[in-house]
């Protein structure tokens, strides 16, 4: 028993649809414009000539091998590699007139390694100084650069972790990018700040030179920050230019997250910190608490002599000196700094930081 179906076409387009006792489906054009299907009365139910079109086609796999590229990982948002800065403004390299006339004692290879003149004043020997091939104070561009892998945190975005043990003291990498002014700044930073930015590389060096790695940069910029740090910053004096090298306030273990004190002045609302750390201040950009402050002025009673940085807010920039001495009733110590002059601070209150042992030096 055979039975008929047609379907009226409203346009030139439309098919018409037959129910034939034929085995298989097909398709006859009786025109380009308008084709005719046969298919069996058993199979006219919804979605069935949908499937007989299609059977012929090679089915889609479930499950589609693919893997992101290692670029995809390796740093949030996209920058450009660099190794030495690149100035945006005008370059005013200075002739600090610092050199040295070091040579290896006691059978050492090297020279320069703590009592260097020019070391104590955070100024890489140059071609002026006498130390020769036996300088461990090169310049930052030749000084090996540690092993540093890039990784995804849980709470701070990317991260930077040693791939090898680094010791108190010892250069970790050098923080580049894109040297610029105040003014550029300040532009750059309300125009990250309208499309809602929340991760900022603005290093601010000195009076109008800002070192911005937003853009241009290399792995120094995924350091984060920690309340406990195993890393500073250093401003140095390198072939008359200003730069800045990240050295290990202590010994780093391979595997260990490489942090430092952001110590920035907060730029909207403030952001909480996750470091972990048993004296973290909860919030990035807030002043240190009381207790802390009272441990940090105790820890400096026993350290006459040692070379220290302070940050001068009105400068905005670090001074070098060491501690002369310390008036226990009073609670302040005397700094001695690098040009001679003499200051009277409480540690307790000020923002400073040790040197590493290896800069310590004794009058």
């Amino acid at each position: 028993m055979s039975m008929s179906l047609s379907v009226e076409a409203s346009s030139p387009l439309a098919p018409s649809v037959e129910a034939s006792s034929s085995l298989a489906p097909i398709i006859e054009a009786s025109s380009p414009l308008a084709p005719t299907i046969n298919i069996k009365k058993e199979d006219i139910i919804v979605g069935t000539v949908f499937e007989q079109l299609t059977r012929a086609l090679a089915p889609i796999p479930h499950h589609i091998e693919f893997s992101l590229p290692d670029d995809f990982f390796r740093g949030g948002e996209s920058y450009i590699a660099i190794k030495r800065n690149i100035y945006l403004t005008k370059r005013r390299p200075e002739d600090d007139g610092i050199f040295c006339a070091c040579q290896p004692l006691n059978g050492s290879s090297t020279s320069c390694d703590g009592d260097c003149h020019c070391t104590m004043l955070f100024s890489c020997c140059s071609a002026n100084c006498k130390c020769n091939g036996t300088c461990a104070n090169k310049p930052f561009q030749l000084r090996p650069v540690k092993k540093l892998k890039v990784v995804k945190t849980q709470k701070c975005g990317f991260g930077l972790v040693a791939e090898e043990d680094i010791k108190q003291g010892e250069f970790v990498i050098e923080y580049v990018g894109e040297v610029i002014d105040d003014k550029t700044c300040e532009e750059r930073l309300w125009r990250m700040k309208r499309r809602g930015a929340t991760n900022f590389y603005l290093c601010e060096v000195n009076s109008n030179m800002v070192i911005d790695a937003t853009y241009k940069g290399n792995k120094s910029r995924f350091i984060n920050h920690s309340c406990d740090p195993n890393t500073e910053m250093q401003k140095w004096r390198v072939e008359g230019e200003t730069r800045v090298g990240i050295f290990a306030l202590r010994d780093i273990k391979k595997g260990e997250d490489v942090t430092y004190d952001y110590m920035f002045v907060q730029f909207g609302a403030d952001q909480d910190c996750h470091c972990g750390s048993l004296h973290c201040k909860e919030k990035l950009g807030r002043g240190v608490d009381l207790v802390l402050l009272k441990r940090k002025r105790a820890l400096t009673k026993d350290c006459i002599q040692s070379l220290i940085r302070v940050w001068r807010h009105s400068h905005k920039m670090w001074f070098e000196g060491y501690i002369y001495s310390y008036n226990d009733e009073r609670r302040l110590h005397t700094i001695m700094y690098t040009d001679g002059s003499m200051e009277e601070l409480d540690l307790g209150v000020e923002t400073w930081r040790f040197l590493p042992p290896i800069m310590n030096f004794r009058r």
